[in-house]
C-alpha cells in the first residue's frame, strides 16, 4: 500500500471511529442527561449525579477505540488535539496530520447526524439539544479556555510519557480513559469537560450554536502542543548523556616536531 492510500485508509478510519464515539455519546445524553427529572427529587435527577454515569462511558469508549484493531491501526485519536500531539511526538507523520483532523471533524458531525436519525425530535429538543456542550452561567471564554488548555495539557502529557516507555505504554489507553472521565467529573457541570474539538464541532454546528466553537476547538490544540513541548525537552535530556570531567577537559594540544 503506497503512503497516500494508507493514509487515506487511516483517515477514513478515524472518520468512522469518530462518528461511532459521536453516536454513542449523543445515546448518552439522549438517555441519560436527557431525561433529567429534577422534580422528581434525588441525587440521580440532577446533572452530577448523571455525570457518575455519563463519565466513565465517555472516558472508556476512548479507550476501547483505542484498543480495538481499528485503532490500533490510526493509533485511535478520534481527537484533532491528540492527532496533533501524536505528530510532535514523532508518532504520526506529518502527511496524515491534515486528513486525519478532516475525517475527524467529519465523523463528529456524521455521528451527531445519525443520533437525529435514530432517536428522532427528542434529540433536536431544549433537553437534549444535539448534545451540544455549553459551560456554566458566569463562566466567561477566558476560563473555559484554560480549563479546557490544562486537562488536555495533561492528557497529552500523560500520553506522552506513555508512549516513550515500552513499560507503560501498554498502560496509556486505559490512563487516557480515566483522566477523561476524571475531567468530565470535575468539569462536566462547569466548562463543559471534553478537551476534545471533535465531540463539539458536530454538536455545535448542527444545534445551531456555534458560538463557543472556537474555544472548545482551539484550546484543547494549544494544550497538547504546549505539553508536547514540554515532555520533548525531557525526552531529550534523558537521551543526552551526562558529560564527564574527561568529556569536559580541554583536548591535549598536537606535539610538535621539530
Amino acid at each position: 500500500m503506497t503512503g497516500k492510500r494508507r493514509t487515506l485508509h487511516s483517515a477514513l478510519l478515524e472518520l468512522a471511529l469518530t462518528a461511532l464515539m459521536l453516536f454513542i455519546v449523543a445515546t448518552t445524553v439522549r438517555w441519560l442527561l436527557g431525561t433529567l427529572d429534577p422534580a422528581a427529587g434525588g441525587w440521580w435527577n440532577v446533572p452530577e449525579g448523571r455525570l457518575l454515569a455519563v463519565a466513565p462511558l465517555s472516558g472508556y469508549t476512548v479507550t476501547a477505540v483505542m484498543l480495538s484493531p481499528w485503532g490500533r491501526v490510526t493509533g485511535g485519536h478520534i481527537n484533532p488535539a491528540i492527532t496533533l500531539a501524536m505528530w510532535r511526538y514523532g508518532r504520526t507523520p506529518g502527511r496524515d496530520v491534515a486528513p486525519f483532523i478532516a475525517g475527524q471533524l467529519l465523523g463528529s458531525l456524521l455521528g451527531i447526524a445519525a443520533g437525529r436519525l435514530v432517536w428522532g425530535p427528542v434529540f433536536a429538543s431544549p433537553a437534549v439539544d444535539y448534545a451540544v456542550i455549553r459551560p456554566a452561567p458566569g463562566w466567561s471564554w477566558t476560563a473555559v479556555a484554560v480549563i479546557e488548555a490544562a486537562t488536555m495539557f495533561v492528557i497529552v502529557a500523560v500520553a506522552g510519557i506513555g508512549v516513550s516507555s515500552r513499560r507503560l505504554g501498554p498502560f496509556t489507553p486505559w490512563a487516557v480513559g480515566t483522566m477523561i472521565a476524571a475531567q468530565i467529573l470535575a468539569f462536566g457541570t462547569l466548562s463543559g469537560g471534553i478537551a476534545n474539538p471533535a465531540r463539539e464541532f458536530g454538536p455545535a454546528l448542527l444545534s445551531g450554536d456555534p458560538s463557543l466553537l472556537p474555544v472548545y476547538l482551539l484550546a484543547p490544540a494549544l494544550g497538547a502542543l504546549a505539553a508536547t513541548v514540554v515532555i520533548n525537552r525531557i525526552n531529550a535530556r534523558r537521551r543526552t548523556p551526562a558529560r564527564t570531567p574527561a568529556d569536559r577537559a580541554p583536548a591535549p594540544a598536537p606535539a610538535r616536531h621539530p
